[in-house]
């Protein structure tokens, strides 16, 4: 075998060598992935019952429960869409993306003991989980780990984006959604003042006299959907005393079959929160705070069509 013969091994040899290398190192916690055996698998067969995403460090759980009058977050209602869109894939967890072996890892995917955690109940009383890590900023997903195994995977799909929501994530925010073709009055008060707003055959009246039309079109145009800037901290809704509220908007439709020959639609209470420039609210037969923005509230309540008196 002459030289350049050996000089030809050589190089085949060096890069089988450089092909393999990467292989050896996946799965090891170094870089990389690498499909093994059944990989990770979370599946629940029985109704779930509720979703515990218990975070980081003990900083608290974020609380999915099922309720006779539907699913809540944390003992306020959350919005349904999202709950079925978390159903759809909690019970069916897989992956065979493996990212690392040694427990040394843990800690830097965020999938150590202490770290977020996730577990589901079931009706029948049983409780899964699995600890849900960081998330894989190279290849997306989210770092998983079963708690009796040392393996880490890399979850995709939207299971990972949806039990990274707090709580206010979970609550839906649309508020309250009005037909306006039915509109036939609209109550206001803001502060001392207050205005009535009827529609008439030939327009809308501010009392006994023509209502500024734009005005009450961009009122109307927000009545079919009202929705939440934000939610109060638990203790700004403790807080809140909407007893003598800043303001309120009552709105009414036609019913022929009421004495009075309307309906009320919707009913806001409205506390001001100078410091942060916006309003906590209330429906007068809620339990359940929320925050309106300036704009908001501005368009319900326009200076304007609530003059001073």
């Amino acid at each position: 075998m002459n030289a350049k013969q050996l000089k030809v091994i050589a190089i085949v040899l060096g890069v089988a060598v450089l092909l393999t290398l990467p292989r050896l190192f996946r799965g090891s916690g170094e870089e990389g992935t690498l499909d093994v055996g059944d990989g990770f698998s979370f599946a629940v067969t029985d109704t779930i019952a509720g979703v515990d995403i218990v975070l980081a460090d003990d900083a608290g759980t974020v609380r999915l429960e099922r309720t006779d009058a539907g699913w809540t977050v944390d003992g306020y209602m959350a919005e349904e869409p999202k709950i079925r869109d978390l159903l759809d894939v909690i019970g069916r967890l897989s992956s065979s993306e493996l990212v690392a072996r040694n427990p040394s890892n843990h800690a830097g995917l965020g999938v150590a003991e202490g770290g977020r955690r996730v577990e589901v109940r079931t009706a029948g009383g049983d409780v899964q989980q699995f600890h849900l890590g960081d998330r894989d900023t190279r290849s997306g997903g989210y770092f998983v780990r079963l708690p009796a195994d040392d393996v880490v995977y890399r979850l995709d799909g939207p299971a990972g984006g949806y039990l990274n929501r707090d709580r206010d994530g979970w609550r839906p925010r649309l508020i309250a959604s009005v037909d306006t073709a039915g509109v036939r009055e609209v109550l206001m008060r803001r502060g001392d003042r207050e205005a009535v707003l009827r529609r008439s055959d030939d327009g809308w009246l501010a009392g006994d006299a023509p209502a500024d039309s734009a005005l009450v079109q961009r009122l109307l145009s927000i009545l079919p959907s009202v929705s939440a800037s934000g939610f109060p901290t638990v203790e700004e809704e403790a807080a809140a005393d909407f007893t003598l509220p800043d303001g309120w908007v009552e709105v009414f439709s036609e019913a022929s079959a009421d004495v009075t020959g309307r309906q009320l639609e919707l009913s806001i209470l409205l506390l001001e929160d100078e410091e942060r420039g916006d309003w906590v609210a209330r429906l007068a037969d809620g339990t359940e705070a929320f925050r309106l923005s300036s704009l908001t509230v501005n368009r319900l309540l326009p200076e304007a069509l609530v003059p001073s008196p």
